[in-house]
């Protein structure tokens, strides 16, 4: 796309050359400029040494015209050189040769004679002056208020003095001296002028056939009446005519409707405060409707007024994917839309944001998409704190969140999982969260009685191994014993029996109950068989046997099996430590097994 310093454009704003007096190549005017005091220096230094050649031979009949005119001459040429035209209009540089020839007038006044007067001839520096640098009017007009001026005011006479002829002719030559090195600037500025045209008619023929080759339409018109100054062979080709044949014509003539519109709108926004503009949007072209061209234009001030230069660049391509695109998009964003779980993005520039969010989320977290559109911190404060450090991490690069479970605090205080899985864009992040609050609960009741007793709450084998393992491992690390208790019932089977496994389940639950009791927080108590119980703890210098005995009198206590009836189910206690049986699992549960069963036969 071409812009400020595109060389298509650069080259064309530079518009046509000027046109201007030869020696005068500046519009400001020759009392402007580099050169401007080697412009006025021949006329100065003339019409100075005119004044003092020919004054002493006034009649001095009026001296005080004769005083004027001298001091008019020189404030002439002091106004030219000091006074700073540049800040000044343009017309106001034809003050000082007007100065000059009243000047002039003055002195022929004084000197009261015929013709032969040097300071006739004078008159002829600031005419010459007027007509190298002003215009036609300033030099016609003045030129013959001067001859009515000489006319009227020099009488005529029939004898000249020889010395006033030959001060004449001395005036004469002076001023012949002064036209000719004016004549000598006038052809030196004359030939860097041509130069320069030369140059840059080159230029522009290069830029035209630089232009003619380009791909990009180029075309120039007038801002007033559209009419069209210049156009390259791509942009003729485009409309199906020839750029000598589209010059001249109004653009409107060759545009669709829609490039119409488009030509409108820019002209309305254009101007000098915004003098280049790109089109809104691509336009379609005339005999074919799916073609796409986008422009750019830019103001140009020119001698004609103002006019636009337009470059337009075939962005049929780019606009076919660009509509699939923005369709795919939508139909994202429909389906987005109409998903029960929370799909979202969110994206870091130019601050961390949401910049979309499904309708889902006021379903599942009880607020609209709004809500957290308009802050992201507002999704910051409804998460635990786990979930605000996985976002932090994230935000800081550290860690990418892939698949997380987040905990939501629902707009009623509730608590929402959601499973969020995300993934990596250009801009940022897209996920999907989805509410997998009872999922959650479902698989943590799965996990408790996958490891756990379903009547009495107790661990279960298979928990026993897992933590077994862990102690085992800890206390030989740290060189501490580990006892393990193996507990049967007595008289279970009785129960069972007499009263049924209702009865069997009440007393399995206060065995339960009673063991979680008499233990410490630290100790396990596991459920291993019908009857079978297990409680591993940790000697910390207590007595054993204490500890047993504790156990055993508080299983001895009769149970309730109904509100009348109580029986006793005592169990049969059998105990090994690490000390005897070392660190191994299997040999250990073994070995408080035996003794189990030695004290149940005891007990016969």
């Amino acid at each position: 796309m071409p812009t400020r310093s595109d060389p298509v454009i650069n080259v064309l704003s530079e518009g046509a050359p000027h046109s201007a007096l030869i020696v005068d190549a500046w519009e400001a005017g020759p009392l402007v400029g580099a050169h401007r005091l080697r412009r006025l220096a021949p006329f100065a230094i003339a019409s100075t040494l005119s004044v003092i050649v020919a004054a002493p031979t006034g009649s001095w009949a009026r001296p005080q015209l004769l005083v004027a005119g001298c001091a008019g001459i020189m404030l002439g040429n002091v106004i030219a050189a000091v006074v700073p035209w540049a800040r000044l209009p343009r017309r106001m540089q034809l003050v000082p040769p007007v100065v000059a020839v009243i000047a002039t007038l003055m002195l022929v006044t004084a000197t009261g004679t015929d013709f032969s007067s040097p300071f006739v001839t004078m008159t002829v520096l600031p005419l010459v002056w007027l007509a190298i640098y002003e215009n036609r009017w300033a030099v016609v007009s003045i030129g013959t208020a001067t001859g009515l001026f000489l006319w009227l005011l020099v009488p005529v006479g029939d004898a000249v003095p020889s010395s006033r002829a030959d001060i004449s002719v001395i005036v004469f030559v002076l001023c012949a001296v002064g036209m000719g090195a004016t004549l000598q600037d006038l052809i030196a500025d004359s030939r860097r002028v041509a130069g320069a045209l030369r140059k840059q008619r080159a230029a522009f023929e290069n830029s035209a056939m630089m232009l003619d080759v380009l791909p990009e339409h180029v075309s120039r018109y007038r801002a007033r009446d559209h009419v069209i100054t210049y156009c390259n062979i791509a942009w003729a080709e485009q409309y199906s005519t020839l750029p000598e044949v589209a010059i001249g014509q109004p653009l409107e003539n060759f545009l669709s409707d829609d490039e119409v519109s488009g030509l409108t709108s820019q002209l309305a926004r254009l101007g000098p405060d915004s003098p280049v503009l790109e089109d809104v949007a691509p336009r379609t072209v005339a005999h074919d409707a799916q073609q796409w061209l986008h422009w750019i234009d830019r103001y140009l001030v020119g001698e004609d007024g103002v006019e636009i230069l337009s470059i337009g660049r075939d962005v049929t391509a780019r606009h076919i994917v660009e509509a699939r695109l923005a369709a795919s998009e939508e139909k994202y964003r429909e389906l987005a839309d109409k998903s029960a779980d929370v799909v979202w993005h969110f994206t870091l520039e130019p601050t961390p944001h949401f910049d979309y969010m499904s309708p889902s989320v006021d379903r599942i977290l009880g607020y609209p998409p709004s809500y957290f559109l308009e802050d992201f911190c507002r999704m910051l404060d409804i998460v635990d704190e786990s979930s605000r450090a996985a976002i932090s991490r994230a935000l800081n690069g550290e860690r990418a969140l892939g698949r997380f479970d987040f905990h939501f605090r629902h707009a009623d205080g509730s608590t929402v999982i959601g499973e969020t899985r995300t993934t990596l864009v250009r801009d940022g992040l897209q996920g999907v969260s989805r509410d997998v609050t009872e999922l959650r609960r479902l698989q943590a009741s799965v996990a408790e009685l996958a490891l756990r007793d379903p009547l009495t709450g107790l661990a279960n084998r298979r928990l026993l191994d897992e933590l077994l393992e862990a102690d085992l491992a800890r206390t030989a690390r740290d060189g501490l014993t580990l006892a393990i208790a193996f507990l049967d019932l007595d008289g279970f089977k009785q129960v069972n029996d007499t009263h049924g496994h209702s009865a069997g389940d009440r007393v399995l639950c206060e065995t339960a109950r009673r063991l979680l009791a008499v233990v410490r927080g630290a100790d396990i108590v596991a459920r291993v068989g019908g009857d079978e119980f297990v409680v591993v703890f940790e000697l910390d210098g207590s007595n054993l046997e204490r500890f047993v005995e504790r156990i055993d009198q508080t299983l001895s206590a009769p149970f309730d099996i109904s509100d009348t009836i109580s029986m006793s189910c005592p169990a049969s206690i059998g105990v090994a430590t690490t000390d005897s049986c070392g660190y191994e699992r299997i040999a250990l549960l073994a070995a408080a097994d035996r003794a189990m069963y030695e004290v149940k036969r005891s007990h016969v």
